[in-house]
Order: C-alpha cells, then structure tokens, then sequence
C-alpha cells in the first residue's frame, strides 16, 4: 500500500465506495468520510493527506465550505483539492474553480478518470517541491531579470515574476487580499483569489522548490532559500555611504543603480517604489558629488552631477551643481551651457 494518503469526503455512500476502491486499486492508501465537518476535525488534530477528493453538494457542510476551511489549515494550503459535481451542474465547476480548486470531476465518473486525476495532481506537487538549487539572483533595476547559477530564467507569465518581487519587497508576508490590490486591482475577490493562486503555482514551477511557504493566511518567501536582491544591496550600501560620507561607499551604492525599479512595469505598487528609489537615488548622488568636493575631486563631481541632470532633469540642485563645478575646472562656457539648458527646460516645462 502506497504512503500517499487520499481522503474522501461524499455523504453519498454507493459514490463513496467507488471513489475507495478505484483508489485503492491503484495502489493508494484512502480514508473516507461521509461528513465534511468529521474529515475537517480529524485535519485540525493533525491528520494531513497528500490529496482531498470533496464532493460540492452535501447537507451538513458542503464542499465551497469544506474547502474554505481546509485551507484555513496552512500545512494544508497546497495541498491538492479535487472537486466532485453533477454533470449538467457547471455552475459548481465555475465556482469551485474561482475559488481555487485543482480539478474537478463530473459525476458518474469512471475509476480510469479519477485515477488520472489524482496521479496529475500528484506529479504536480512533486515538481513544485524539487529542491531549489543553486545560486539566485534578482535584478529589479532596469528590465527585471531572474538568473540561477548564471543562466537567465523565463518567464511564460510576466504576473509570476511580479509576485516574485513583490514578496522581496514584503519579507514580513502578504494576505492574498494584499496580493491581488496590488497586482489585480479592481477584480472580484473570486477571480482575484484564482489568479493570484494561478500564478503562484507559476512561480513556484519557474523557481523549483517549495519557495513560497504560507502560516496564519499569510505567504512568504521562505527563509531556507536565498535569493540575492540588487534592491536590497542597494538600499544597504546607500545607508553605509549615508552614514560613512565616504566615495567610495556612494560608488559601490552607485553602481547597482542600473535603472528605474522594475521597467517595463506599470502597476501602481510599483510605480511608488520607483518614485521613492528615484528620489532615494537623486539624494545619494547629490551625497556623492559633495563627497568628491571634499576629497577636492572634482572631475568625479562634474560627472556625478550631469549623471543627476539625466537621473532627475529638472533638478534645480543638480544643474547648479554641474555649472559650478565647470567653474571651479575653470570652464566657464560649459558653466553657463549647463545655466542655460536648465533655463530651456523649466521654460518648455
């Protein structure tokens, strides 16, 4: 007999016995209830299946309840859900699914089917919790990028890889209410639920490993995997050089700065991290070319300070700060060039 565990959950018991012994022949162990509110109280004193095979319509609690509170389980979120409904029912199958259920199966259904169900299930599962391997960088300045070992990862869903990120920039956990505000605003909470599970499971399967874990409706990147992230070495250095003043720490923040946070990508909750990673990179140049003033280099500041002219255009402090130290170079005709340029933009502005 098999270790993975199967349980059933139908108050019809002839579809009962059949859902067993199908199972059962195909070499799995299987626990059978005819009452969801028995199956969930033996979950909550420590029973974990590996599959749950439910039937929708049942009088004491039926399967959209069932498995609304299997989930409330966090060992038990990922685990797979099959839905069992009546044929010509497909507004069950509709909302099983939107809910976030793996599959279901019309009724009658033969042994082959549901056998086949529960091996795709299964083989699944196993993919998704292959080890994760290897060395993981991520680079959200500029066009994101997602590399393993060196070689660049794809992505067949750009929502994957923005989940990806978003939960590097939510270490403390996000709800799935959270989740879908920020990448699916102004959808139901249904639909909002399926997709955000949808692209999970897309994740996980790019990334390998259980990488996403859940606890108390919560999910978080897990901290057995490391995943090195330019935008938290940046925010690290930048506080180094704010604290030290020294140049060759604002160099090192400096040079991760290999473009806006995240280009190509439009959602409002990244439009505000790029707004305050701009803002936060403008005053850490401003930092720089006044660290390089000190040091009396002021070939490092002339160029520190046109590349805060590109980073902020109507940068008041920037252009000033570019005509002076043309001055100081003793360019004078580059100084006012810089004045006047400054000029020509607020006036077209």
């Amino acid at each position: 007999m098999s270790t993975t565990l199967v349980l059933a959950v139908d108050d019809e018991p002839a579809l009962l016995k059949v859902t067993e012994m199908s199972l059962l022949s195909a070499g799995y162990s299987v626990l059978t209830f005819d009452d969801a509110r028995d199956a969930l109280e033996e979950m909550h004193e420590g029973l974990r299946p590996d599959v749950i095979v439910s039937d929708i319509h049942m009088p004491a609690m039926d399967g959209y309840q069932f498995y609304a509170r299997v989930r409330d389980i966090g060992e038990l979120r990922g685990v797979p859900f099959l839905f069992l409904t009546a044929l010509e029912d497909r507004a069950s199958m509709r909302k099983g699914m939107a809910l976030g259920a793996d599959d279901y199966l019309t009724k009658p259904f033969d042994r082959a089917e549901l056998i086949d169900a529960v091996e795709v299930r299964l083989r699944r599962i196993a993919e998704l919790r292959r080890p994760l391997e290897g060395i993981v960088t991520a680079r959200a300045f500029g066009h994101p990028v997602v590399q393993k070992d060196g070689e660049r990862l794809d992505w067949d869903s750009l929502k994957a890889l923005e989940l990806l990120f978003y939960l590097l920039e939510h270490r403390s956990g996000v709800t799935t209410f959270e989740v879908a505000e920020a990448l699916w605003p102004g959808k139901t909470e249904s639909k909002a639920s399926s997709s955000f599970h949808t692209t999970l499971y897309r994740l996980r399967k790019v990334m390998g490993g259980e990488l996403v874990e859940s606890a108390n409706r919560r999910y978080y990147l897990h901290r057995k995997f490391t995943i090195e992230y330019d935008t938290d070495l940046y925010r690290q250095r930048a506080q180094r050089a704010r604290e030290t003043r020294v140049l060759n720490d604002y160099r090192s923040a400096m040079a991760l700065y290999q473009g806006h946070f995240l280009t190509g990508f439009e959602s409002e909750w990244i439009e505000a991290y790029r707004d305050n990673l701009q803002a936060e990179h403008l005053t850490l140049l401003q930092g720089a070319a006044e660290a390089a003033l000190s040091d009396d280099d002021i070939v490092t500041a002339t160029n520190v300070y046109q590349t805060m002219t590109e980073h902020e255009p109507y940068s008041e402090i920037a252009w000033e700060g570019l005509a002076g130290s043309w001055e100081r170079r003793g360019e004078r005709a580059r100084a006012a060039e810089a004045r006047a340029r400054f000029a020509r933009l607020m006036d077209d502005g």
